[in-house]
């Protein structure tokens, strides 16, 4: 196991912490768990540069880097939505997209590789994730106005790259 895959792997296992701090439903608490947040989204750069610089990328880092993703975003979404921070449709949109990538991506007979609509889906997800967090952390109207706005646009988006993914697996 190399060090990006490590990385990846942390990524994941960070979202347990993340999750813990939120539950606790406090400004202090808050604020470290989108420290921690923030922290494990660009360790999702680090790992990729990384991977290539080092000529360490292998079929086991691109797996499990996309899922270190999705656990994270996915895990955060649901603890947020427990909090109340977060409409359940919103955190079901997003996991049955991803379910339904991994149906479509399994069935392919060929590799089916991110493209730019699924990268800039994860990266909304991600800044609209850690709005909702800063929101938690120091609550104001517009702040919390701008996270909600940033959350259906990436609902919104998760949903195009999912029908467009599917379309591109059925012309595959």
């Amino acid at each position: 196991m190399n060090l990006p895959i490590l990385i990846a792997v942390g990524r994941a296992l960070a979202t347990a912490p993340v999750c813990a701090l939120l539950a606790l439903a406090n400004p202090g608490s808050d604020a470290l768990a989108l420290g921690l947040f923030v922290l494990a989204v660009l360790s999702d750069v680090a790992d990729g540069a990384l991977a290539r610089a080092r000529r360490e990328v292998t079929a086991l880092g691109m797996a499990l880097d996309p899922l270190a993703d999705k656990i994270l975003i996915i895990g955060t979404l649901a603890a947020l939505a427990v909090r109340g921070l977060v409409p359940l449709w919103a955190v079901a949109v997003v996991v049955a997209r991803e379910l339904v990538a991994i149906e479509v991506r399994a069935r392919v007979t060929r590799p089916l590789p991110a493209t730019a609509d699924g990268k800039a889906k994860a990266i909304l997800q991600a800044v609209a994730v850690g709005a909702l967090i800063a929101s938690a952390a120091t609550p104001s109207a517009p702040l919390s106005l701008v996270a909600n706005a940033l959350l259906l646009a990436a609902v919104a988006l998760t949903v195009l790259s999912g029908i467009r993914l599917v379309r591109r697996a059925a012309y595959a």
